[in-house]
C-alpha cells in the first residue's frame, strides 16, 4: 500500500512540474521569438501590444501600397515600407510607444514594453 501511495505521489508531482515548466516555457518563447504585427489599408493589428525587454518586433506590411512606423519622439522610424515587406526592430528598453504611419496619420498603435520576467532578484 506504500508503494502504491508514493509511486502515486511521485507520479503526480512530476507531472505538476511538466505543466508548470510547459506554461513558463510557452509565455517566454512567446516573447523571445519576435512578433508580427500586420499593416493593412485599415490600420495595423494588433493595434495595442505587449512584449518584454529584449523582443523583437516586426511590422509586416499586407497592404498594397507603402506604410511607415514612425513615433513622435523618434524612437521608431521605419522609412518606406513597400507592399509586401517589413521592418523589425528590437526593443532594449521599457516603455510605451504610440506610432502612427507617417502618409496617413489616422492610422496609430501602441505598443507596450516591459521589462523581462528573467534575471531573479525577487
Amino acid at each position: 500500500m506504500k508503494t502504491r501511495k508514493f509511486i502515486t505521489t511521485v507520479l503526480l508531482t512530476i507531472s505538476a512540474a511538466i505543466i508548470i515548466i510547459s506554461c513558463s516555457k510557452s509565455n517566454s518563447n512567446n516573447n523571445a521569438q519576435g512578433t508580427t504585427i500586420s499593416i493593412t489599408s485599415s490600420g495595423y493589428s494588433p493595434a495595442t501590444l505587449t512584449v518584454v525587454t529584449g523582443s523583437s518586433v516586426t511590422w509586416k506590411n499586407n497592404d498594397s501600397t507603402p506604410h511607415t512606423i514612425s513615433s513622435s519622439d523618434g524612437s521608431i522610424s521605419s522609412g518606406t515600407i513597400a507592399a509586401g515587406s517589413s521592418y523589425s526592430k528590437t526593443f532594449t528598453s521599457a516603455g510605451t510607444f504610440n506610432y502612427f504611419d507617417a502618409a496617413k496619420t489616422n492610422m496609430t498603435g501602441v505598443l507596450i514594453v516591459t521589462a523581462s520576467m528573467g534575471g531573479g532578484g525577487y
